[in-house]
C-alpha cells in the first residue's frame, strides 16, 4: 500500500504545481501532513525500503524540487525540514542502489553529491533573495544527481 500513497503524493504535489503561485502555502502544507493527514515521518520506509530504490522516489522529488522553487522564500523556510528529510531519504536510496549494484563513486557523482550536501547544510541559515536564488541552484544540482543516477542504473 505504501509505494501507491507514494505515487498519488507525487501526482497531488504536480497537480497542485498546475494551480499557480498563489496556492504554494497549501502545497506546503500538504506536503508537511503527507497524504490522509499522516505526517512524512510515517510515510518514511523502513530500513529495507519496502524494495524501492530511488528510481522509484524520482517522480515525486522532482515534483517536491518544482514545488519548492516556486514558493516564498517564508514558505521554503517552513518546508526545510521535510526537505531536508525527503533529500535524505533519496539519498540512502541511491546509495543502496549503487550497494545492490556494486557500483563505486565516480568524481563526478562524489562531487556533485558533496555539493548537494552542502546545500542542505547551508539552506536552513539562508533567507529571503539568498534563499531564493541558493534553492534554485540546489534544486538544479538535485535534478542532475536525479539525472545522473537514473543514468547509471539504466547501463547496469
Amino acid at each position: 500500500m505504501r509505494p501507491m500513497l507514494w505515487i498519488v503524493f507525487a501526482g497531488v504535489i504536480a497537480v497542485g504545481g498546475c494551480k499557480g503561485k498563489d496556492q504554494a502555502a497549501e502545497r506546503a502544507q500538504a506536503g508537511q501532513q503527507g497524504m490522509g493527514g499522516m505526517k512524512m515521518d510515517s510515510m518514511a520506509m523502513s530500513g529495507d525500503h519496502m524494495g524501492m530504490g530511488a528510481s522509484d522516489m524520482m517522480p515525486m522529488m522532482r515534483a517536491h524540487m518544482d514545488s519548492m522553487t516556486a514558493m516564498s522564500p517564508a514558505q521554503m523556510s517552513g518546508m526545510m525540514a521535510a526537505h531536508d528529510r525527503m533529500m535524505s531519504q533519496m539519498m540512502d536510496r541511491m546509495g543502496a542502489d549503487m550497494r545492490r549494484m556494486n557500483m563505486s563513486a565516480d568524481a563526478k557523482w562524489s562531487s556533485l553529491m558533496d555539493s548537494v550536501k552542502a546545500d542542505l547544510a547551508d539552506l536552513p541559515e539562508l533567507q529571503g533573495k539568498d534563499l531564493s536564488a541558493r534553492m534554485t541552484a540546489h534544486a538544479d544540482r538535485v535534478r542532475r544527481l536525479l539525472a545522473m543516477h537514473e543514468g547509471m542504473m539504466k547501463a547496469m
